[in-house]
């Protein structure tokens, strides 16, 4: 396969302009006075340097495991396994030059990480210090590209973006000519497609994310591309199970589908807040602030479920609406160095209405997530979509 160059010195140029992004991830007093976030932020660039070398490993293996098998297995194949190697080799350097892409702003940070001799995506260094947790989570961002940003992912939104966009519409129905924009807030924001639906709807949405995968690829996809289906990926490029057919590992993914450059106005008002959702949002300038407040597929992020919706009540304006979507998955349920509060949503909604909540909608809707209609194996939730509104 034909090389795949980085062109570090183009790159430069745009992803240094700071006045063309509202929004920098690396920009926070945080990253720059704490030591351990510094390090953290740094092993997040390593891992998306790193993504090369980590596939290497799934290559070895499936190289090495195939060449256990018997000649005459090998010949009744009708799979040929040296030209899958090939594809896949093809898939993980164009996933590689997007992930160099995402953190290309960020070459000049880490003077220990020096790419001045780099000229292909082969060539990249291996960076020893990244965490295994941080593969995963770079492979979960990659597919949330699919989820967020492509045409294949239109279904998957329409099962929970459109019900949510719908129901804040009909609370909300002036918001297009409205002077004073309605203030929307969206904790667990991912990569950014519910806020910009929301922006691009007149109101005033703002995005907040915890993860730097999830902040780093959403600053580049809404900030940094120009024009529709710009980069192509390959989010299912190491999913080697529940195939149906030998090509579905390699299901090209164009995007954006839709450019937020080209749709967005002066008019429109959009942004992004680095950190924990309480950490940020429990202070007195925010208290009765919002308009509105969407979670989806975030309240089972916490540690305390019950701590998310006292901060939401108190940042939430009087009148003002909170709807939710999603499960009760309960993140840190098997993790044992960590507090995790599980409560049924029976449990959940009493609180809610003691707290001083009023309940103007409910039901139960399914919905997958990051599903692939290629692949064989999925998981449908039921989840719990609602508005409650502040009394």
């Amino acid at each position: 396969m034909d090389q795949i160059e980085i062109q570090i010195k183009e790159m430069d140029a745009l992803y240094f302009d700071k006045e063309y992004a509202s929004y920098h991830p690396s920009n926070n007093e945080i990253l720059q006075k704490d030591i351990h976030e510094y390090q953290h932020f740094k092993n997040v660039i390593a891992c998306f340097y790193n993504y090369t070398n980590d596939m290497k490993v799934e290559i070895q293996r499936i190289k090495t495991h195939f060449e256990t098998l018997k000649p005459e297995q090998r010949k009744n194949l009708q799979m040929n396994y040296q030209e899958r190697i090939k594809k896949l080799d093809y898939c993980i350097k164009k996933n590689a030059h997007f992930c160099f892409l995402i953190v290309a702003a960020y070459v000049d940070m880490f003077p220990e990480m020096d790419l001045s001799q780099v000229n292909y995506v082969s060539d990249l260094p291996y960076f020893p210090h990244v965490q295994h947790g941080d593969i995963a989570k770079l492979r979960i961002t990659l597919k949330q590209f699919y989820r967020d940003w492509s045409i294949q992912g239109q279904a998957e939104r329409d099962q929970s973006y459109k019900l949510i966009i719908d129901q804040l519409q009909q609370y909300y129905p002036d918001a297009r000519n409205k002077n004073v924009k309605y203030q929307v807030l969206l904790p667990g924001a991912g990569l950014g497609r519910l806020v910009f639906e929301l922006a691009s709807r007149g109101f005033a949405a703002q995005g907040n994310e915890f993860s730097y995968f999830m902040l780093l690829s959403s600053h580049f996809i809404i900030n940094l591309t120009q024009k529709k289906e710009q980069y192509q990926l390959y989010p299912f490029a190491n999913n080697f199970c529940n195939r149906l057919s030998e090509n579905d590992q390699f299901e090209l993914v164009k995007v954006p589908d839709i450019a937020p450059a080209e749709i967005l106005t002066e008019n429109d008002e959009m942004s992004f807040v680095a950190g924990e959702f309480i950490t940020v949002y429990h202070q007195n300038k925010y208290f009765n602030f919002w308009d509105s407040i969407i979670t989806c597929f975030f309240i089972d992020t916490a540690n305390n479920v019950l701590d998310y919706i006292d901060t939401i009540y108190e940042i939430l304006k009087p009148k003002g609406c909170w709807i939710n979507f999603g499960p009760l998955e309960y993140h840190f349920a098997n993790q044992f160095s960590e507090t995790s509060i599980e409560l049924s949503y029976d449990d959940l909604k009493h609180y809610i209405k003691q707290k001083g909540f009023e309940i103007q909608f409910e039901q139960m809707q399914e919905s997958t997530y990051n599903h692939s209609k290629l692949d064989q194996k999925y998981l449908m939730y039921n989840c719990i979509f609602f508005m409650v509104v502040k009394k």
